[in-house]
C-alpha cells in the first residue's frame, strides 16, 4: 500500500469513526451523566495501556526487521486506537 493510499485509508477511517461517535452519543446521550463519562475514562485507560503495548512492539520490530515500514505499523495502531476505544465504550455501555 502506498502513502497516498494509506492517508486516504486513514482519512477514511477516522471519518466512518467520527461518525459512528458522533451517532453513538446522539442516540443514547452518553456524556450526559457521570456514567457516560465514566464508561469513557475506562475505556480510555484500557485502550491507552493496549496502545503503548503496541507502540513498544512497533518500535521493537522496526528497528529489528528493516523491511517493516514504520509509517504502516503506526497506522494499525491508529487504527486499533480508534476502533478499539469505540468497542470498549460499546462493552461497557451494555455491561455497566
Amino acid at each position: 500500500m502506498g502513502s497516498g493510499l494509506l492517508f486516504l485509508f486513514i482519512a477514511a477511517v477516522t471519518g466512518i469513526y467520527w461518525f459512528m461517535f458522533w451517532r453513538f452519543m446522539k442516540e443514547t446521550g452518553q456524556m450526559k451523566d457521570e456514567r457516560g463519562r465514566r464508561i469513557n475514562q475506562i475505556a480510555s485507560e484500557k485502550i491507552l495501556i493496549i496502545v503503548q503495548m503496541m507502540l513498544l512492539v512497533g518500535l521493537l520490530a522496526s528497528e529489528k526487521f528493516e523491511t517493516l515500514d514504520a509509517s504502516k505499523i503506526l497506522a494499525l495502531i491508529y487504527v486499533v486506537a480508534i476502533f478499539g476505544h469505540a468497542s470498549l465504550r460499546y462493552y461497557y455501555s451494555r455491561v455497566m
